[in-house]
């Protein structure tokens, strides 16, 4: 009889307990060792602060600036900018939160359903977390 499946590696992340301590340079770090084990390897910042615009599907998105730096450095061509940075927290985001204009479980959906885009296209994922 055949052996099952192999399941997937677990997704690695990249956290901190501060920001600026080198938590985008140990995931490209970790990101070169790991495109020289598997083949397509995905990448997410599910939260991200710092945005930029690019251009996708013929529109303009506000994108996390590390998504966009690691999708180009490492070619990661089998990932959409939208599912790579799923959730930014621009200024004003607390105001709008605790207004109500912001929902958790709009944001917590966001993030799910960017990491199982991400994963379905990955043989292994690496999520960096926000800096604050």
């Amino acid at each position: 009889s055949t052996p099952p499946p192999t399941p997937p590696p677990p997704p690695l992340y990249v956290a901190a307990t501060r920001q600026h301590v080198g938590k985008t340079s140990t995931s490209l770090a970790l990101l070169s060792g790991l495109q020289k084990r598997f083949d397509q390897v995905g990448f997410m910042k599910p939260v991200g602060q710092m945005s930029l615009q690019v251009e996708e599907d013929g529109k303009l998105i506000d994108i996390d600036k590390d998504a966009l730096l690691v999708k180009k450095h490492f070619g990661l061509d089998h990932l959409s900018y939208q599912h790579m940075s799923p959730v930014l927290i621009p200024p004003g985001y607390t105001r709008d939160y605790l207004d109500g204009l912001i929902r958790l479980e709009d944001q917590e959906a966001l993030v799910g359903d960017a990491f199982r885009q991400v994963s379905e296209t990955s043989q292994i994922v690496l999520c960096e977390g926000t800096g604050h």
